[in-house]
């Protein structure tokens, strides 16, 4: 449930007129979900690039199962819209998903597992607009999320950006 969580606040992402949601990642920041800055471990980081057509892709690795760590990887078309980071999870994005533990992927056979699964526990917000906004709080960002123009705070999180070099990693 925390993957499909953090993923669906991670898919939400990219926005207009206000200021831009997403303004760190033009300079090469990542966005560190569920962040323990002690540890320098997220539950998910998103980065963003424009892609040829000029739209944006959000690639998110999510840490899908804590023991032993397995994260799956993504990459989302997203859009800005009204100050948010908006877009949809979608089959083919799941389809595409790269799946690791401990940092080497698995082979197709684990890995269609996990997707199959993935796939189940994400029916109820795939083909919907995911949309996250960014709230300061502290020394974090409040992601909050709607679909469909409906909050859902059980899909929020705390949020932070990060240097690459900072070294964080997507682990429990």
């Amino acid at each position: 449930m925390a993957a499909m969580l953090i993923l669906a606040a991670a898919v939400a992402g990219a926005a207009v007129a206000a200021p831009d949601p997403v303004a760190p990642a033009w300079r090469g920041e990542m966005q560190c979900y569920g962040p323990d800055i002690a540890r320098r471990t997220c539950n998910a980081l998103g980065s963003y690039a424009r892609n040829a057509d000029g739209g944006i892709d959000n690639t998110a690795i999510v840490l899908v199962s804590p023991s032993p760590p397995v994260t799956m990887t993504t990459v989302t078309r997203v859009v800005i819209k009204a100050g948010q980071v908006c877009g949809q999870v979608r089959e083919q994005d799941i389809d595409a998903a790269r799946f690791a533990m401990g940092g080497q992927l698995l082979d197709a056979v684990h890995s269609e597992a996990l997707r199959r699964e993935m796939k189940a526990g994400m029916q109820t917000i795939a083909g919907h607009e995911i949309c996250t906004a960014y709230v300061p709080d502290g020394d974090l960002l409040a992601a909050t999320v709607t679909v469909d123009g409906v909050a859902r705070p059980e899909l929020d999180d705390k949020v932070v950006w990060i240097a690459p070099a900072a070294g964080y990693k997507v682990a429990p």
